[in-house]
């Protein structure tokens, strides 16, 4: 077969693939025509095209991940996760979501500046305060057993759940929250992690695990889709933390429906009443000085706040 003629056949291969994936009766109508003794190739092609498509989304889902070097372990782990979430194998499905929180938990914990980021504050009083009101020093709401034993362990040496609270409250809340919001989260990575213990780790688990785990199970297909969001939200957050850019800027002019600003190295822009962001700066008056953040990637305005 000439060059001209493979091209041609591989060519109308990925139109079929392309059509397949909006009309899924395709390979069903394919194996009727064709008989059993052609259902395993046509099985073939079909894995080979969902292989394709899953790859595609995990590129995707990844293309503006600030962690460059984290991108292709992450992009496999994700084939992986939509792998076995399509043999409706929970356990691996947990596994795979998992190990890409977990991958990008270790960098931040293996960074040098972090590293110092959590020693020089771990002593101080976190934005977090207990059923008194009286602030929770930084290093124990991370480390949250016989802190005063443990408080000079290296932060990467740390149990994974601790580990997780660190960069939640560094990375994920930047330092800003209270303490439900901080809990719910944790409480959602911990299910997840409990999840990933169901096939990673052997031995008897605790009572408290065991109760986390026999509240999932009877629910794993709800949970698929609430791993995969948590999954998402953590990815988002993360790179919101590490793609922003800041600039100094002034409110230039204020109208009814509409308010200006001049950042000191670009041009005025607006932002009216259309705006998500119209609530946080309807109230600005001419001559305030702002912080205007931005996605370093994407250019996407973020936030505005008062200086």
């Amino acid at each position: 077969m000439d060059e001209e003629n493979r091209k041609a056949i591989l060519n109308k291969i990925d139109k079929i693939e392309q059509y397949a994936k909006a009309n899924t009766w395709l390979f069903d109508d394919l194996r009727k025509r064709f008989g059993n003794e052609h259902n395993s190739k046509i099985d073939e092609i079909y894995e080979y095209c969902i292989e394709r498509v899953i790859k595609e989304q995990a590129t995707q889902f990844y293309k503006y991940f600030p962690i460059t070097e984290l991108k292709k372990q992450l992009v496999e782990d994700y084939c992986r996760m939509e792998r076995f979430r399509r043999k409706d194998d929970f356990e691996d499905f947990c596994l795979a979501a998992f190990q890409q929180v977990e991958c990008i938990t270790n960098w931040f914990c293996l960074r040098p500046k972090f590293i110092d980021l959590y020693n020089d504050k771990k002593n101080e009083n976190s934005s977090i305060v207990d059923k008194e009101k009286n602030p929770i020093p930084i290093g124990s709401l991370i480390i949250q057993s016989e802190y005063e034993k443990r408080k000079e362990t290296p932060l990467i040496k740390l149990f994974f759940n601790e580990r997780i609270r660190a960069v939640l409250y560094f990375v994920y809340f930047g330092e800003k929250t209270i303490k439900y919001a901080f809990d719910s989260k944790y409480s959602e990575m911990n299910e997840l992690y409990q999840c990933r213990n169901l096939n990673h780790r052997g031995g008897d688990r605790s009572d408290y695990q065991e109760n986390i785990v026999s509240e999932i199970l009877p629910h794993q297909y709800q949970y698929y889709l609430k791993f995969t969001g948590l999954l998402v939200d953590y990815i988002e957050h993360i790179s919101r933390f590490m793609s922003k850019k800041e600039e100094l800027g002034v409110v230039s002019s204020v109208l009814p429906s509409a308010v200006y600003f001049k950042p000191e190295n670009s041009d005025i822009f607006m932002i009216d009443c259309s705006k998500k962001i119209w609530y946080k700066v309807k109230g600005f008056k001419q001559g305030d000085q702002v912080l205007i953040e931005r996605n370093v990637v994407t250019n996407e305005l973020i936030n505005i706040k008062l200086i």
